[in-house]
């Protein structure tokens, strides 16, 4: 699987960037985003209560202000 997270600036439909976190894998996320490992198969909205744990896992830090991210997860 491949773990992608999308940036957009608040009511933008346009992505700013997408940036490759596969290297955290599926359970880390499954953990974060409370999903069984082998459903983990669609775009989960990334919300205030993610940001921390996000950014532990990934060292990525999510301005929720300006922007909207979404794990988005993709079949090899």
């Amino acid at each position: 699987m491949r773990f992608l997270v999308t940036r957009y600036a608040r009511d933008e439909d346009t992505p700013q960037s997408v940036t490759d976190v596969s290297s955290v894998g599926a359970e880390a996320f499954a953990r974060l985003l409370e999903v069984p490992a082998a459903r983990l198969t669609d775009v989960y909205p990334l919300q205030r209560q993610h940001a921390d744990g996000f950014q532990r896992l990934t060292g990525v830090t999510l301005d929720l202000e300006s922007f909207a991210y979404f794990l988005e997860v993709e079949a090899d």
